[in-house]
């Protein structure tokens, strides 16, 4: 493996393990607000990341200069996501079965 695999895998199960640890707290918590607050939580996660990825295509056609300036930024290759979301999965996946012993 190289630097380049390797990155995106421990960036990605370091993100597995937080998002695991905030969604399990949430749910295992009794003073939680339940799985409507986790929905909406997650759902505006996923809104905003929608538009975030969305914006830069829609105003990069429409004003030249804001195209120059966003060329410049990172934009991770279909590898790099996958191996991001490969690591996140084993991430919770290991941890999960550690913990509980189990998947459920």
């Amino acid at each position: 493996m190289t630097r380049n695999n390797i990155l995106p895998l421990t960036m990605g199960f370091a993100m597995g393990l937080l998002m695991l640890w905030m969604v399990h707290r949430q749910l295992a918590s009794p003073d939680t607000l339940g799985f409507a607050a986790l929905a909406t939580f997650i759902g505006t996660h996923v809104l905003v990341a929608v538009v975030v990825l969305a914006q830069p295509a829609w105003f990069t056609t429409r004003i030249p200069r804001l195209h120059r300036i966003l060329s410049r930024v990172h934009h991770p290759s279909r590898n790099h996501m996958a191996l991001m979301l490969a690591g996140a999965v084993a991430a919770t996946l290991t941890t999960h079965l550690w913990i509980h012993g189990g998947v459920i």
